[in-house]
């Protein structure tokens, strides 16, 4: 008996890419670019492991799907509403794939993937509305509208995406996204954890310091509903005023998908922390990051983002940045880095670990990077220890002028900025570690490391 296929399409805006099967009974994936796609001389391939011109392995295709996919309560959340268990990718993307991270939206196969939503029936969100279902999130899940889960794009934390028609901070209309509508802007409200106090506040103060000191971050701002809300302008869509559809999205891959792996890998100790398993390090670390500048097409620029992106992690203390906090535009010519995402203290949070999800070196400790350790580092990935220096320099000077005026800001309320003031005299204190451990690193012996 011949068993049955189940069968998706990938577009990308109003034009059909490729077709995907899935055999359940074998657990056996593929995904096949459509001739249209492949005789386009600007058409690319969705990541550098899956090939225009070969076949693409089963679980190159599953592991690329998986990674588009929420993590934690919200995946618990889909799997749920949907009747699906969480290990049923398929399932999961059918229900969720319309709006992915990047540019990809799965469909059934057959489904018009031209179809458009008239305007007239665009779901407005009004602030109220929001505060409501913010304060509903222990009894209905954010990402459930109208009785329709919305896609949620991949981490743990809570998040909606929105279509707003103008600047948030100028009272712009929110809408849920519908095609050809997409979103450009993530909401993270404040987090429900009672041990994660001003994660809002933390995560605005981290990526705007970032933006002053002329780092590729993420543009954020706070909306105030009155409950504090993150909101994040997508840099994997473009807004083109006037246009027929006014939202252009733009295709992004994590480091995880660049390097094909499962999402389980995301930590460079894969396994665990504890005893025999923190051996395990075949996860995305460092070395396995800055590997990934083979498939780009301007490696300098983007060598010299990912080692930015490393240091401002160590001096900011984000000891949780691991391998899917790492995105690459994909073109035709390659890679691109993408502007960073997800910066996040961790130190003002003592009861969770400080063990750094990507090792300098050997060292997984935050606190106890030193010179030997950076020198390591600096090995493994290729990078020139007076480059090192100086960039720890470079970062160090915008900490100085620009943390302490930014922790103090009128943006942020009472404990908000008791928070914000604590992360940026860590901010000062580390990066001035970090320099004396850079220019110890320069005198450390290459048969050393």
């Amino acid at each position: 008996m011949t068993q049955s296929a189940y069968l998706l399409s990938l577009w990308m805006g109003k034009r059909l890419i490729a077709d995907i099967e899935y055999l359940p009974a074998e657990e056996k994936w593929s995904l096949r670019y459509t001739d249209d796609w492949r005789s386009d001389p600007d058409a690319f391939p969705l990541s550098p492991a899956m090939s225009m011109d070969k076949d693409i392995p089963s679980t190159t295709v599953r592991r690329f799907l998986e990674n588009l996919l929420p993590e934690g309560q919200a995946l618990d959340i889909v799997a749920s509403s949907q009747g699906v268990a969480k290990s049923n990718v398929f399932g999961l993307i059918r229900a969720l794939g319309a709006e992915t991270t990047g540019a990809c939206r799965f469909l059934p196969q057959g489904a018009d993937g031209t179809a458009e939503q008239a305007v007239n029936d665009r779901r407005q969100i009004s602030i109220e509305e929001l505060d409501q279902r913010i304060s509903e999130r222990d009894k209905r899940p954010l990402i459930e509208w109208d009785g329709k889960m919305r896609m949620s794009v991949a981490g743990y934390q809570d998040k909606l995406l929105v279509y707003f028609d103008g600047k948030p901070e100028d009272g712009a209309r929110m809408y849920l996204p519908d095609f050809p509508l997409a979103s450009t802007h993530i909401l993270k409200p404040q987090p429900t954890e009672v041990r994660l106090p001003f994660m809002v506040a933390n995560e605005h103060f981290c990526m705007t310091l970032a933006r002053e000191m002329g780092l590729p971050a993420a543009q954020v701002a706070i909306l105030r509903t009155p409950r504090p809300v993150l909101v994040i302008t997508r840099f994997d869509r473009a807004i083109v005023p006037g246009a027929e559809i006014p939202v252009v999205r733009k295709h992004i891959i994590d480091a995880c998908q660049a390097a094909d792996m499962p999402v389980n890998f995301k930590y460079e100790r894969n396994v665990g922390n504890k005893g025999d398993a923190a051996l395990y390090r075949e996860g995305v670390g460092f070395p396995v990051l800055f590997g990934l500048l083979e498939f780009g097409y301007r490696k300098a620029v983007d060598k010299l983002a990912m080692l930015r992106w490393a240091l401002f992690q160590l001096v900011i203390g984000n000891s949780d940045a691991h391998g899917k906090n790492f995105s690459f535009f994909v073109h035709r010519a390659g890679l691109q880095a993408a502007p960073w995402y997800d910066l996040v203290s961790v130190v003002p949070y003592p009861q969770f670990s400080h063990e750094l999800a990507m090792a300098f070196g050997d060292q997984f400790h935050l606190d106890q990077v030193r010179a030997f350790d950076l020198a390591d580092f600096a090995q493994s990935c290729a990078i020139d220890r007076q480059l090192l220096l100086r960039e720890c320099r470079r970062l160090r000077d915008g900490v100085r002028k620009h943390a302490l005026a930014l922790a103090t800001v009128d943006l942020y309320q009472d404990g908000e900025r008791e928070l914000t003031r604590a992360i940026a005299e860590f901010a000062l204190a580390q990066s001035e570690r970090l320099c004396d451990s850079a220019q110890d690193a320069i005198g450390i012996a290459d048969d050393m490391l």
